[in-house]
């Protein structure tokens, strides 16, 4: 069984996309975007502050190449987890080691975790207004 997040909240390019939304404040409340994470530079050690966020608003990221992944998730049966197959893009971080100029990547999350947070969010707005 395969999810298929249907791309409704992403109409043209969806890079564009995700960097407007996060310019309209869509994901300020997500604790993994929002908050600082560090990067270690593999080549000298130096530890680098990012927050996730603010390269989602510049639009300073890129779009990994799409593929399919196994995923584990809790299901009604008697052993408790199900699996799937599903489709991931992941969004690519890269920034340079401001003490060495190495290349430093990473790849906190994928197109369609963001989709889910925005379609979560639209719901949980519906279902309190």
């Amino acid at each position: 069984m395969e999810r298929k997040f249907k791309p409704k909240a992403l109409r043209h390019d969806p890079k564009e996309e995700i960097v407007n939304k996060a310019k309209k404040g869509v994901f300020n409340g997500n604790p993994l975007l929002a908050t600082s994470h560090a990067l270690v530079c593999k080549t000298c050690g130096h530890k680098q502050k990012i927050t996730y966020l603010s390269y989602l608003k510049s639009g300073r990221f890129e779009l990994g190449e799409t593929r399919r992944v196994e995923v584990v998730h809790a299901a009604p049966t008697i052993s408790g987890l199900g699996h799937g197959m599903e489709r991931v893009t992941p969004i690519l971080i890269r920034i340079k080691c401001k003490r060495c100029g190495a290349e430093m990547s990473c790849s906190p999350v994928s197109i369609e975790y963001l989709l889910f947070t925005v379609a979560k969010e639209q719901k949980l707005n519906q279902m309190y207004v």
